[in-house]
């Protein structure tokens, strides 16, 4: 069908505006996870490494003072001192962790899903499966931060709405496509809970999947569960 000229270029400057957007998002996502990576690293080795010298130091000391047969009190004190930083250095783990997981750079995305995924059942008792017909992927760096981070959102929503107690999760590529499929045994979404405005977490995981050229899916049925489904192109992206 015929269409105006002047019809024709603004659906053309619509588009080009809409690319434009997602080419800003994906510069401001690719920022935010480069501050976490470096903020993750002076966490672990600045801070934690600190932590570790004043636990052996204390450690040292607790001998000095059995040695020089102290009063058992000032003993316990620096024992007690040392828990305190043995917590201290376990919380710097913990939130360089979730800043930026070691297992994501080191082992890759199947790997860092598994870790993600035991502590996800050691926090909240919810049994997670992920299962990869392969242990590495075609997918760039960029790719499988936001895939990360999809799996990160979904898991927030399974505990928080999905009634579960068990998530099964799927790594497959195939023809040029990556797949993640993230299955629950909840009570299933409902169709007004996919089309509410105020869900957030839902539109943070289908604009992360449209920043690197994927797409999002969720679908649910009552007391079935719900199932995400987010697949990514493999074929080398053009730069930006």
């Amino acid at each position: 069908m015929y269409q105006p000229r002047d019809v024709r270029e603004g659906k053309t400057a619509r588009r080009e505006s809409g690319e434009q957007l997602r080419q800003l998002a994906a510069r401001v996502q690719a920022a935010r996870e480069e501050e976490r990576a470096n903020l993750a690293r002076e966490l672990h080795d600045e801070l934690g490494q600190t932590l570790t010298a004043i636990k052996l130091e204390l450690a040292r000391t607790a001998g000095a003072l059995r040695q020089e047969r102290i009063d058992g009190q000032a003993v316990d004190r620096v024992q007690s001192l040392i828990g305190l930083v043995e917590i201290g250095i376990a919380t710097v783990k913990r939130i360089a962790a979730n800043l930026r997981p070691a297992t994501l750079d080191h082992l890759g995305l199947p790997a860092a899903l598994r870790w993600e995924g035991s502590a996800f059942r050691a926090s909240t008792g919810i049994r997670c499966y992920v299962r990869a017909t392969r242990e590495s992927t075609a997918l760039d760096a960029e790719q499988q931060t936001v895939v990360f981070r999809i799996f990160q959102e979904a898991l927030t929503n399974v505990v928080r709405h999905a009634k579960a107690s068990a998530v099964y999760v799927t790594l497959a590529e195939r023809k040029g496509t990556f797949e993640l499929r993230i299955r629950d045994n909840g009570r299933g979404i409902k169709k007004s809970d996919m089309s509410d405005p105020g869900a957030i977490g839902l539109l943070g995981m289908r604009e992360r999947a449209s920043i690197i050229g994927g797409t999002f899916t969720i679908a649910g049925r009552p007391a079935k569960g719900t199932v995400i489904m987010v697949r990514v192109p493999t074929l080398k992206r053009t730069a930006r």
